[in-house]
């Protein structure tokens, strides 16, 4: 996971190869910037956690505060950059993206507003022999 680049991926193409099904949800983290940095996490599945899992989300998750999570101007700019990921069907401009990971899958949603959070990453597990079939 070290050298591999961090490729976000708009949802709704995303999804078109390979669905996130909320069953398969293990954690998901809401955060703000402002009045001051917050990060909450919340198990879903923590039954299904392994120390692969968390290795690999807590290293995405760090990844992401470095790049498109920095600040919330910075989540604005890559928000704006990507028009294809807004989601048309929420209270607030909201854009949807996709990481699949070696281990976990991830799907990371930035509101651009000035309230309750800013963003939601979820992580999901990753079915790979689900995947295959589909692709065979």
């Amino acid at each position: 996971m070290k050298n591999k680049k961090l490729i976000l991926i708009p949802a709704s193409a995303a999804e078109r190869i390979y669905p996130l099904r909320s069953e398969n949800r293990l954690l998901s983290a809401v955060g703000q910037f402002e009045p001051k940095r917050l990060n909450c996490w919340y198990p879903v599945q923590s039954y299904f956690l392994t120390t692969q899992s968390i290795d690999e989300a807590n290293v995405v998750f760090h990844r992401l505060c470095k790049t498109v999570l920095r600040n919330a101007q910075t989540m604005r700019r890559f928000c704006a950059a990507n028009p294809e990921a807004q989601q048309h069907d929420f209270w607030c401009p909201t854009y949807d993206f996709v990481y699949f990971g070696a281990v976990n899958d991830y799907r990371l949603r930035c509101m651009i507003n000035h309230g309750d959070f800013n963003y939601m990453m979820m992580v999901y597990q990753k079915k790979q022999d689900n995947f295959l079939k589909g692709a065979a």
